[in-house]
């Protein structure tokens, strides 16, 4: 019963209380110990006093929750690792988590707050983050957990949960317990280093979120300031800077207790005074306002900080700066003073079969035929003799897809299969993988492997259980209307639905007009399709990976092959070979190609499939600042840009932006693409092709007299969160 309990499955773990109780007790033996075999008998979500705080398969887990593994029998803290208890998340859940392992007894304990190496992680699991658990069997990998007696875990478990976006609650509020300075204030006049850091100190972990720059009327939660000295004629009003905010961005110490304060260039070069506030929007972990908020200073500068120079400044308040032709994302004008991502959207991608194996050349001549693969089962051979390869060896099939086909960029994030007819049957496929991918070769044709056709890695969307529901009607999608029409070629009633010679009729119509659409798995991660420019010209090929072992029953998926004569068998050469099979998790196609025999593999036919493609990335795009006088511009060739300073820099509900810059002495702008071409002098190049491109390092643009930068908003598909920025700034100096 445990065997079957808790064997790989997606679903969400049974709490076996007699044994979770009865494992606890421990026993001792002169010779051997194990006494019974070792299995996982529960999982837990527990808070930092132990105690349960979220169900198996949550989707809100706090980020400083710990995880708790009981098993059966007491663990050999030698066998405990992150290879045997696997807690994955990222594209292709290759990313392992910062955390640390504790064995007590018959329990393994998780706590993401703590690294391997005895540091603190105070944040724990990133938010809105989706992972999973694997603990693996004997037989499945090399090395598995054990019990005392060197026993290896028996079972092999597997699971999954999705983090929120903030910690465990607690009830203790923060408060600042001062103001410190790195390198430390002059010991006899207490003037501070110009050039340093400034260090606001709390006594508990904090959240970077909460710390905004700005006045409480703006929004913000700590202003650092020039003190306003205009009426006395003081020094800040002599060098232009009395009551003007000090730049600059925060940074947290390992603990988050500390949080130190960069200003974008020095705290000044003379000898300039200001305070610091804290207000009590400042929060810790769990969202408790700050109890002491107040006023620190003034403290006045040693005077030896370098020279403050310009900014490239956007708040978004108007679109003098929009490059509106490359912009998608709301520049202020939804909500004044912010650049928003747009909304959340998705759309169906609909692929019938016996459209795509027409390539508009051939007059739609094609022929049905009923697939079972990938979705073989056991009973496929009470129909099909010699099923090859043998049903019992699984499936891995291949499907190429054009960008003209996908459309758009979007994130894949969910997968359809067109059946053979408006019924599917209950069956259950165990550990069955789907990937997704870009076809290296820019083609549609498929050669001569599975993980050859791939530039790079795919991304592992799925890997767990399917369990298929059976269904006397799947639904009413309506099929693609049959658009070919030709004369008739002879009677044939397998194939030719009005049957008569030179009656002109749709051959090639689907069987079933309302074909209906079946879900794969949830996915449990994301692939961004992006065609790098207009689908219609574009050249990428997505690819789809679906390996499943056999089930019990099998499905029969809607097919189309291009065929030379209405049901004649004889492929058409040169349509592209799109579709490729062999046995579960093979590489190579199997069975072979043999033309004697009749086999082609690769061959020209795909089966009906719907993506759902969501948009999650928006961008906002400058125009480029340019060499001149006054606010937003540039030294010319003597400018050293430094790195853009984005607030807020932490986005809630787990969204994220990214920034790239291009750098030009001269430019003219395609009006096609919006590139730079025609350049007089240096621009942001590809170190290999040593074309303009967009740069991360902002660095490559140093000495260039022309600089424009990129935003990407990238929405969270879990919370559906989407990113907001008010400010992005950009210091420069003059070399």
């Amino acid at each position: 019963m445990l065997r079957t309990l808790f064997s790989r499955t997606s679903s969400v773990v049974a709490l076996v209380t007699v044994l979770a109780l009865s494992c606890f007790a421990t026993s001792c033996g002169g010779g051997g110990y194990a006494a019974k075999d070792m299995i996982l008998v529960e999982l837990q979500f527990l808070d930092r006093g132990l105690s349960a705080t979220a169900p198996t398969g949550t989707t809100s887990l706090p980020r400083n929750a710990i995880i708790g593994l009981v098993f059966s029998e007491l663990v050999n803290p030698f066998s405990v690792n992150n290879q045997t208890i696997q807690i994955r998340f990222g594209p292709a859940f290759q990313s392992v988590p910062d955390g640390s392992f504790q064995v007590n007894g018959n329990q393994v304990l998780f706590d993401p707050t703590v690294t391997a190496q005895g540091q603190p992680n105070p944040p724990g699991f990133q938010a809105i983050t989706q992972y999973i658990i694997d603990v693996p069997g004997v037989g499945e990998q090399a090395s598995v957990l054990e019990n005392l007696d060197e026993d290896p875990n028996l079972t092999t478990f597997f699971t999954q949960f999705t983090t929120s976006d903030g910690w465990l609650r607690e009830l203790s509020p923060p408060e600042v317990e001062g103001i410190v300075f790195a390198p430390e204030p002059d010991a006899l006049t207490g003037n501070i280093p110009g050039n340093g850091l400034m260090g606001i100190m709390f006594t508990e972990a904090m959240d970077p979120s909460s710390f905004i720059q700005g006045t409480t009327v703006a929004g913000g939660t700590i202003d650092i300031r020039y003190e306003d000295d205009s009426g006395v004629g003081g020094i800040n009003s002599t060098n232009g800077v009395a009551g003007s905010e000090i730049d600059g961005s925060f940074t947290p110490s390992p603990d988050w207790k500390t949080f130190w304060f960069k200003p974008l260039f020095s705290f000044g070069a003379q000898k300039l005074t200001f305070t610091v506030q804290c207000f009590q929007g400042l929060t810790d972990l769990s969202g408790n306002l700050l109890v002491n908020p107040g006023s620190f200073g003034p403290y006045t500068c040693d005077g030896n900080g370098i020279a403050t120079g310009k900014t490239i400044k956007e708040d978004f308040l108007t679109t003098t700066f929009q490059d509106s032709a490359n912009s998608d994302a709301d520049w202020g004008t939804t909500e004044e003073g912010f650049l928003l991502g747009l909304p959340v959207t998705s759309r169906q991608v609909y692929i019938y079969s016996y459209v795509e194996t027409d390539n508009g050349s051939n007059s739609g001549r094609g022929q049905y035929a009923p697939l079972a693969a990938p979705l073989i089962g056991a009973d496929i051979n009470n129909f099909v003799a010699n099923v090859t390869p043998p049903s019992a060896d699984g499936r891995r099939v291949m499907w190429s897809f054009s960008a003209q086909t996908i459309g758009q960029k979007g994130s894949v994030t969910s997968i359809g299969w067109g059946p053979d007819s408006n019924a599917t049957f209950a069956a259950f496929h165990s550990n069955i993988k789907l990937r997704l991918g870009y076809q290296k070769d820019d083609s549609l044709s498929l050669s001569p492997s599975f993980s050859g056709n791939y530039d790079g890695q795919p991304a592992l969307v799925y890997d767990g259980d399917y369990s298929i529901s059976q269904a006397a009607n799947v639904g009413d999608t309506p099929g693609h209307p049959a658009f070919a029409h030709v004369t008739g070629y002879g009677t044939n009633p397998g194939c030719n639905p009005t049957n008569g010679v030179g009656v002109i009729f749709d051959w090639n119509l689907p069987l079933f007009q309302a074909t209906g659409w079946v879900d794969w798995p949830e996915l449990s991660t994301f692939f961004e399709w992006d065609p790098e420019g207009a689908p219609d010209s574009s050249k990428k090929v997505m690819l789809f990976d679906a390996s499943c072992v056999e089930g019990d029953s099998f499905q029969q998926v809607r097919g189309w092959f291009g065929v030379t004569f209405p049901c004649s068998g004889v492929l058409i050469g040169g349509l592209p070979l799109t579709r490729m099979y062999a046995t579960y998790e093979e590489d190579i196609p199997n069975p072979a190609s043999n033309f004697v025999g009749g086999v082609q593999n690769p061959e020209q036919s795909i089966s009906d499939t719907c993506f759902t493609l969501t948009r999650r990335v928006s961008q906002g795009q400058s125009l480029f600042y340019e060499e001149g006088l006054g606010a937003n511009t540039t030294f010319g060739d003597l400018t050293d840009y430094l790195p853009a300073v984005i607030t807020p820099s932490v986005q809630s509900g787990g969204a994220s932006v990214e920034i790239e810059y291009q750098g030009a002495d001269a430019y003219d702008i395609d009006p096609q693409g919006n590139q730079i071409v025609n350049q007089a002098g240096e621009f942001t190049a590809d170190d290999v092709t040593g074309e303009p491109t967009w740069v991360k390092d902002i660095n490559k643009a140093d000495g260039m007299k022309n600089l424009r930068y990129r935003i990407r908003l990238i929405s969270n598909l879990i919370s559906l969160a989407t990113a907001r920025v008010s400010t992005v700034v950009i210091p420069m100096t003059q070399n």
